[in-house]
This record gives structure tokens, sequence and C-alpha cells, in this order.
């Protein structure tokens, strides 16, 4: 199981103690694992899938952050602070995990003094989300969603040729809030990277033909 960027334990050893504190779980796609506002009784450590990580906006639409994938823990900044679920986390693809109780986790960061590294993760990946919103707003639809494409490819994206397919279940309105757009402009930058043989969609997937090219579009100004 490789660990995720995200995660705050140092290494494979401690993830796999964290594992075995808790009980094999399976998620299929489309499943609601967390809720927000939903007390906070257990963490998940992800060993296989993605979730996507996603709050509630002011007129009641979903704001997606983030998605995450094997190696992190989801759901310790709730139990660790003792404050309900912060957002609400569901099953991109069929996720295969540990779920594993609030107070073995509290034990297991007290006897190995995690609370440091527990509260810079926490930390990091709030600044995360805010700073690639705040960059999000300073560019084009199609340079944000070319970003989100990339991005996607290299967390989900199994490339097989020139090509890097991406089994997905986000509507283009999943997408739309996501890159801080609108489900119309979002539509016009697909059929644009569509026409110019950049990527492919069918039900549930996208393909990407030329990651390159999408880079190159990705780190444009403007």
């Amino acid at each position: 199981m490789p660990k995720d960027a995200t995660s705050p334990l140092e290494n494979e050893e401690q993830l796999l103690e964290l594992e075995r504190l808790g009980t094999p779980v399976t998620f299929p796609t489309g499943r609601v694992i967390f809720t927000e506002g939903h007390p906070s009784h257990t963490v998940l450590l992800i060993k296989e899938g993605h979730v996507v990580v996603g709050k509630a906006g002011d007129d009641g639409s979903e704001i997606l952050l983030a998605t995450r994938g094997p190696g992190v823990v989801l759901g310790d900044e709730g139990v660790l602070l003792s404050e309900p679920r912060s957002a609400t986390v569901r099953a991109l693809t069929e996720v295969i995990g540990v779920d594993i109780p609030a107070g073995d986790l509290i034990d297991f960061v007290n006897e190995r003094h995690l609370w440091p590294e527990m509260y810079r993760s926490a930390v990091r990946r709030r600044r995360e989300s805010d700073e690639e919103r705040i960059l999000l707003a300073r560019h084009s639809v199609k340079v944000r969603l070319a970003r989100w494409l990339v991005n996607m490819a290299d967390e989900m994206g199994e490339q097989a040729g020139t090509d890097w397919p991406i089994d997905i279940t986000f509507s283009q309105q999943d997408i739309a809030s996501r890159i801080g757009s609108s489900r119309e402009g979002v539509a016009a930058a697909l059929r644009h990277f569509r026409k110019e043989g950049l990527v492919s969609t069918g039900r549930h997937t996208l393909t990407v033909h030329d990651l390159r090219t999408l880079r190159a579009t990705a780190q444009r100004e403007g």
C-alpha cells in the first residue's frame, strides 16, 4: 500500500500497525462513507481505491475539495479534535480499507507521540485546499480543467500506450464544483479538448490522449 502525500504517518510500518487495529471494509462506487456534521466515531485507512471529499455550499450544492487515495487516513481531524465530520467523503471508485475506532486511533497517536505530525498534516491539507482554490480563481476554465485532468491522470489514470484511461463517476457539475466553474463552462472546455484530440469521454470514463499538451495548457497564465 503506497503512502499518500497527505498522510501524517512517517513510514509503511506505522501504516501496517494502524491497519492491525481496525476491521476490513469495502465501499462500492458512489457510497457515502462519512457525512458532514455527523459524529466522528471512526477513521478510515484507504488501502485501494479513491474517494472525493466535499462540503455543502451556502446554496446547498456540494463543493468538491479534493480526491484522496491509498495510504491516507480519513476522518482523523474530527476524531482527534472531538468534532463532527468537517466534510462528506464519497467513494469515487470501489474503496477497500480498514475502519478504525476513534479510541484506538487516539491511543495509537499518544503511544507513538504523533500529535505534532497529525497536527501538521491537518494544517497542510487545509492549506493545500485553500491555495488550490486561490490559484484556480486566477485562470481560465480551460486552464483549470487541464490542471484537473492532469491531476486525475496522475492520481487515478493507468497508462495504456500513449493514453491514460480514467474510470470516473464525476458529472460535469461535479467537475465544475471542483474547479470553480459553471457546468456550461466545463462542457465548453471539454468540447474544445475533444475537438483538439486531447481527451475523449464515455459513460463513467474519460481518456486523456495527450498528457503532454494538457500539462502545457495547465501551466499557462490566464
